[in-house]
C-alpha cells in the first residue's frame, strides 16, 4: 500500500486535501525542526518520506498499519499453520478527506490486488470458489477532519493573545495529528475552533507514564489567562 518512499499508493488517496493557504504554508516552514532530535529519540536512521517535515506531514493524510497478528512467536511459536491472520489499519483524515470515502479507496485497493472482499466469515462455498479471500470490518466513528484558517479574526487574536505571554516567537500548526473531535464541535455550534496546547513535548500522550511537567502547567496557566482575558 506504499512505496519506498512512505507515498500511499492506494488510487486517490491524496486527491481530495483542501491545500494549505499561503499564511498556513508560511506558518509551517517557520516551525524549527524538531527532525534530527525525532530521530535521536526514536531510534531511527531516517524519517519514512525524506524530504518533508514532520508538520508537513501533519497535513496529509496517513495510512499506517497499527498491529499485525497471526500465529504464536517467541516462547510460545509453534509447527502450525494459522487460521486466521489479522491486521488493524489506521486512518487518519485532513481537511477534505472524507471518512467513508476514504475507506472505500483502501477497500477498492485491496480488490484491485486481487482479493474477495467480505464483510463475514467466508463461508465454505466462498472458500472454494476464490483463492484470497480478505475480510474487511470498518470501525464505527471515524471523524472528518476540521481547521480554522490562520487568517481569520480569531485565529490572530488567539495568536496575539498566547504571544502576549512569551518572549520567544510562537509556534502556529494549521493542523495538529488528533480529532478531539472538533468536527463534530464545530457542526454542533457553529463555531470556528482553535487548540492551544500548554503540555511538554515529551509528555507521552495516551501512552505509558503520561504527564505534564509542572512549569508546562503553570505556563498554562498564565496562557489561558490571556486567552480569558484577550479583546
Amino acid at each position: 500500500m506504499k512505496d519506498d518512499d512512505g507515498h500511499v499508493l492506494v488510487k486517490g488517496f491524496y486527491d481530495d486535501v483542501i491545500p494549505l493557504t499561503p499564511a498556513e504554508k508560511t506558518a509551517v516552514a517557520a516551525i524549527p525542526s524538531v527532525e534530527d532530535e525525532l530521530q535521536r529519540d526514536l531510534g531511527v536512521a531516517r524519517p519514512e518520506v525524506l524530504g518533508r517535515s514532520l508538520f508537513e506531514g501533519f497535513n496529509l493524510p496517513t495510512l499506517n498499519i497499527n498491529g499485525i497478528q497471526g500465529a504464536n512467536v517467541g516462547a510460545q511459536a509453534a509447527n502450525v499453520i494459522p487460521t486466521v491472520a489479522r491486521a488493524v489499519l489506521d486512518l487518519r483524515l485532513v481537511l477534505g478527506n472524507d471518512a467513508s470515502r476514504q475507506v472505500q479507496k483502501v477497500i477498492t485497493h485491496i480488490q484491485a490486488q486481487g482479493w474477495r472482499v467480505l464483510d463475514h466469515d467466508p463461508t465454505d462455498e466462498e472458500r472454494a470458489r476464490y483463492a484470497r479471500l480478505i475480510r474487511v470490518d470498518v470501525k464505527p466513528g471515524g471523524y472528518n477532519a476540521q481547521r480554522t484558517p490562520l487568517d481569520t479574526p480569531v485565529a490572530q487574536q488567539v495568536a496575539a493573545a498566547v504571544q502576549s505571554t512569551v518572549d520567544a516567537p510562537i509556534v502556529l500548526q494549521p493542523s495538529l495529528g488528533g480529532t478531539l473531535p472538533l468536527i463534530t464541535i464545530e457542526q454542533l455550534l457553529g463555531t470556528k475552533l482553535l487548540t492551544v496546547p500548554i503540555v511538554n513535548f515529551d509528555n507521552n500522550q495516551h501512552a505509558e507514564n503520561e504527564n505534564v511537567k509542572v512549569q508546562s502547567l503553570w505556563d498554562g496557566l498564565e496562557t489561558y489567562a490571556a486567552l480569558m482575558t484577550m479583546k
